[in-house]
């Protein structure tokens, strides 16, 4: 049931977990990162911006989600808040999953080296960009926990944009540096199995 009028504090314990799912999520870029060229944020042009372009939509929407929320307006039932942290903790185990699979070639911008290899294990077996499924969860899940329909549409459109540019450009890098991968992407998801 979608309920109109002002925001009551019943959801607000809903989005402060949900902030701390979001302090998870940059706990892992520090515990999993690995060091060197894939912590870097130098970017080079195969990059096309989208380290940038991520960076600042991650920034403003942690800035906006709590301002957006307290403007009258439209909330999602109750249980969008428990909904939400499910969502956002199977985020951050995914991403976490992928981070682990990848190591060092699991790098901030988009980069090959002439050592990487075609990774098709674990969460890579069946969809080429599980760490931007883990991301998108996470902040979909962190949205949803704030009970706003306003946030969440803007987390969604913010982060999904972002991540739709950055997938595409990672795509064409790959295709072109990374021997295997385009019959590797005829066999595989770029999000969602069987889907897209």
């Amino acid at each position: 049931m979608i309920r109109a009028g002002r925001r009551t504090s019943g959801g607000r314990g809903w989005f402060l977990v949900g902030h701390a799912g979001l302090v998870g999520f940059f706990g892992l870029e520090l515990g999993l990162r690995q060091r060197g060229a894939a912590a870097s944020l130098e970017a080079s042009s195969n990059d096309q911006n989208t380290t940038a372009l991520i960076v600042a939509a991650f920034g403003v929407a942690t800035i906006l989600a709590p301002i957006v929320r307290r403007m009258p307006g439209t909330q999602l039932p109750p249980s969008a808040g428990p909904t939400g942290l499910v969502i956002e903790g199977a985020g951050l185990a995914l991403r976490a999953w992928s981070m682990a699979t990848l190591r060092e070639a699991y790098s901030r911008t988009l980069r090959t080296n002439d050592k990487q290899a075609l990774i098709e294990t674990g969460p890579y077996r069946h969809v080429r960009h599980p760490g931007y499924l883990g991301s998108l969860l996470t902040w979909t899940g962190f949205a949803l926990a704030s009970r706003s329909i306003p946030v969440t549409a803007l987390v969604g459109g913010l982060l999904g944009g972002a991540y739709l540019r950055r997938i595409l450009a990672e795509e064409e890098l790959l295709e072109r540096e990374l021997p295997g991968y385009e019959e590797y992407a005829r066999r595989t998801s770029r999000l969602i199995p069987a889907i897209w």
